[in-house]
């Protein structure tokens, strides 16, 4: 709200003598009565479901593109003469190297300087140009330049997952959270699906391998980046016209995006991220890699091990990300309805150890109960593991934070494709049933120790959480949701004392003035701050809607209104 918003009459409120603020004339709602909205106002769930949907897509043709080797890797091998295992791992390492580093100061720099707008629109961008090299260079069968674009291709593609995190963190809050996070990993992990499913079929209807059809599935694979793009830009343009009519509406920000504003991110801030946090970096390591590694190489492993043809083993390749693209919505909800979330990790880390142990203990282990079990298990993990993030985290760290995460992700993703590579049998290999299983042996073992690391991580954060943090990320859902509405009220009171200081005094040179205003204390120079100002915040009256708390804490809204505080004279103000 702007200065002459404050001092206006118009605005229905009249400026104070004694201190030049403005003082509601009379209870007028900041969101009057929703029937006088269209069906497409930000208070409505269906433009809340568009924009749910368009953060789904954002990072759909990421996924497509990221597994197109994993799904065509005999295609590969026969399409480029000479490949070895290490230069087919390297189309995954290399995408995943920068992102040890960038992706963390992707998320500092959202944070920052670009806002989530412009930075999902950059790096949305970076993707389609970092494709369209990867196609170039299949085409002309140069396989440096298919390198390089899977590196230019990286450098967006992990930074876009963390602005995705943040821009559901922005729109869903509470116990909306989980779910939000649960459809938009069943989204995106439906564009692996997808591409497992159809990359072989579109190699053949482009003429086949050997006469363009490998490159016209690549270029399929450009196309559902820049669908991704175009749904950035309708997303970018929904969360714009979302904040003008916050304003118009003399709303302004919800208590958390204001209370953002007023702090200042820096990398130091790493520092002050609980012990709980590390663990969960070190859990997204050892989970990630154990089930991506594994799914990237795969197709081969089912060939090999099994027999299968390339479009059969690409298939089931494709169930993990099929089952959780259907299973992650659910088990959000069910993780939102139940809290407990370190517990449901440590069930999805006991699957997954399970199954690469049986994988490399049972020679005629049904890979169909493997790669389902995979699906989830990654469902169960993902639904609980990102959101515990937002528990621990404050808010205006939050991009920092999942940057970090997704770093070490990557970490994990760049080093254990290189530490297999050893491992694996050629392509071409002539070896029998029983040596194939020997072979894989070893590697399906170094799968299972991750998960097995994994479980003991889960169970250092539990003990890290409950003895030296805050006890919330394994709180049940009842307990949670009392915590969210005690943080509800912090907010609220702090916002509305914050909002009750013209602008000019609360810039970056007044942050002493800022911690004094919060008291109710005059700041020096300033005007000064009576207690009966500092009253009910308006988007907490019981006349007055606000989307945040009726969204979120509907029936408790009644619950979160703040007392009046007893009147003091200016001398008690004053001391």
């Amino acid at each position: 709200m702007s200065r002459s918003d404050i001092d206006s009459p118009a605005g229905g409120a009249s400026a104070s003598p004694a201190t030049g603020f403005s003082i509601p004339a009379s209870p007028v709602p900041l969101f009057p009565d929703e029937t006088k909205f269209g069906w497409f106002h930000p208070t409505r769930a269906t433009y809340r479901g568009l924009a749910l949907f368009l953060i789904c897509m954002l990072t759909f043709g990421q996924y497509y593109c990221y597994d197109i080797p994993g799904a065509l890797k005999s295609t590969f091998f026969s399409h480029f003469q000479g490949l070895t295992q290490l230069q087919y791992n390297l189309l995954y390492s290399l995408y995943s190297w920068p992102n040890t580093v960038l992706v963390f100061f992707g998320g500092y720099i959202i944070d920052k300087y670009l806002g989530v707008r412009w930075g999902c629109f950059i790096c949305c961008s970076t993707l389609c140009v970092g494709q369209t090299l990867v196609s170039v260079g299949t085409k002309y069968k140069n396989l440096v330049v298919v390198l390089a674009g899977r590196f230019v291709f990286g450098l967006g593609g992990e930074t876009l997952t963390v602005a995705q995190s943040t821009y559901t963190a922005k729109w869903f809050k509470g116990a909306e959270l989980s779910t939000a996070f649960g459809i938009c990993l069943s989204f995106s992990r439906l564009g692996s699906a997808v591409n497992f499913d159809v990359s072989p079929y579109f190699v053949e209807m482009f003429g086949g391998a050997g006469h363009g059809g490998f490159s016209g599935a690549m270029y399929m694979g450009t196309v559902t980046c820049l669908i991704s793009l175009l749904c950035t830009i309708l997303l970018n343009i929904m969360d714009h016209r979302a904040e003008r009519v916050r304003e118009k509406t003399g709303l302004g920000k919800s208590p958390s995006e204001a209370n953002l504003e007023e702090e200042t991110v820096r990398l130091s801030d790493i520092s002050s991220f609980p012990l709980s946090v590390w663990f969960i970096f070190m859990i997204t390591i050892t989970f990630y890699s154990s089930v991506f590694v594994f799914l990237q190489n795969g197709v081969q492993f089912l060939q090999q091990n099994y027999g299968y043809a390339e479009k059969d083993a690409a298939f089931l390749m494709s169930l993990p990300y099929t089952v959780s693209a259907l299973a992650c919505p659910v088990f959000g909800s069910l993780v939102d309805r139940t809290g407990r979330g370190v517990l449901w990790i440590l069930l999805a880390m006991a699957m997954l150890a399970g199954i690469h142990f049986s994988f490399a203990f049972i020679q005629n282990f049904p890979p169909m109960w493997g790669v389902v079990g995979m699906g989830m298990a990654y469902s169960i993990c993902a639904a609980a593991l990102w959101p515990c993030v937002a528990i621990v985290v404050d808010l205006h760290k939050l991009g920092m934070a999942y940057g970090l995460m997704t770093a070490f992700m990557n970490l994990g993703l760049a080093v254990f494709p290189i530490v297999i590579s050893p491992l694996l049998p050629d392509a071409d290999s002539q070896a029998t049933p029983q040596e194939f299983y020997e072979m894989y042996r070893d590697v399906m073992m170094i799968f299972g120790g991750l998960a097995s690391a994994g479980f003991v991580f889960t169970l250092g954060l539990w003990i890290a959480d409950t003895y030296m943090g805050s006890g919330w990320l394994n709180a049940s859902a009842a307990q949670l949701r009392e915590h969210e509405i005690r943080i509800a009220k912090e907010e609220a009171l702090r916002a509305q004392i914050i909002a009750s200081t013209p602008a000019v005094f609360r810039n970056h040179t007044h942050q002493r003035n800022k911690y004094l205003t919060r008291l109710g204390i005059r700041p020096v120079g300033g005007p000064r701050i009576r207690p009966e100002y500092v009253e009910t915040p308006i988007w907490l009256q019981p006349h007055i809607r606000h989307p945040d708390v009726d969204v979120h804490f509907p029936e408790e809204r009644e619950g979160l209104i703040l007392g009046r505080r007893g009147a003091e004279d200016d001398e008690d103000i004053q001391a």
